[in-house]
């Protein structure tokens, strides 16, 4: 039996020497590849870190946007509400004059159980409010003359083309096709009594011919700035102009401006100029 002798290592003293060389050559190479790939990995999760924080900040100031957009929606309703009361509210008891621009569930029932007893009130209780099921209330009870001067008043606020079918129905008489009671506005204007104060303030009461007039369908624009209430104020200015006046309460257009300086120094119609303006920087 053969001894075995010591394990001879393979291969020459130059090749193990070649060896080491090769290796000492290529660790510091996979050694730096490590890294990059480390550091490359950091890199990517520190990306998408600040992507997150970015996107976090991005939702924050979105937030704040809606927040302050809200906040000034809520004052600018505040304020068209309070113009309303003070220009067009004078003669509306409070308990009506708190639901102006009240849409809810709740104040729908409070005016269900007013409506029998001053329907004419209920009416005007809407005005601010502009919603698609005020115009159907004012549109369903729009022939009960009784009701014209709390419909105008309740159309304050509304510049839908709907609202515009209604004060154009108000306006004129089909049956005649000429406006309504405008001869009886006529004569006021002949004695002088269409810059009354006093029988500004009566006009709900009157229940004879003209108690109705086309003035209260120039109050129903009460704050509006289109070009169709200019109109339909220009339309009637000479024979309803403390109407025209309480109607640019809340209006600083250049127009505005000028018709108020128009009436300015008018004695008798002080108390129209004062209210229109309420809710302006006039």
């Amino acid at each position: 039996m053969k001894e075995r002798g010591p394990k001879i290592e393979k291969g020459t003293g130059a090749e193990r020497e070649k060896e080491v060389i090769k290796r000492e050559r290529e660790e510091p190479v996979i050694d730096q590849v490590e890294r990059e790939s480390s550091e490359a990995g950091r890199e990517k999760v520190k990306e998408q870190e600040l992507g997150e924080a970015r996107n976090e900040l991005e939702e924050i100031s979105e937030e704040e946007e809606r927040r302050k957009l809200e906040e000034k929606e809520t004052e600018e309703k505040r304020i068209r509400l309070e113009t309303i009361k003070e220009a067009a509210g004078e003669r509306i008891p409070e308990l009506f004059k708190e639901l102006f621009g009240d849409d809810s569930e709740e104040a729908w029932e409070k005016r269900k159980e007013l409506e029998s007893k001053e329907p004419m009130y209920t009416a005007a209780s809407l005005a601010g409010v502009a919603s698609e099921k005020s115009r159907e209330w004012l549109n369903q009870n729009k022939e009960k003359q009784k009701l014209w001067w709390g419909i105008s008043r309740g159309l304050i606020g509304d510049d839908s083309k709907e609202a515009w079918k209604i004060r154009d129905w108000l306006k004129v008489d089909q049956g005649v096709k000429r406006v309504r009671e405008e001869r009886w506005s006529l004569l006021k204007k002949s004695l002088g009594l269409h810059k009354s104060e006093r029988i500004f303030n009566l006009r709900e009461k009157i229940k004879l011919p003209g108690w109705y007039e086309p003035g209260d369908v120039v109050v129903s624009t009460l704050g509006l700035k289109s070009e169709q209430s200019r109109r339909l104020q220009e339309e009637f200015e000479e024979i309803a102009p403390a109407e025209v006046l309480i109607s640019l309460a809340g209006n600083n257009s250049e127009w505005a401006q000028r018709i108020r300086e128009k009436y300015k120094g008018d004695k008798r119609l002080r108390w129209a100029y004062e209210k229109s303006l309420v809710g302006s920087e006039a």
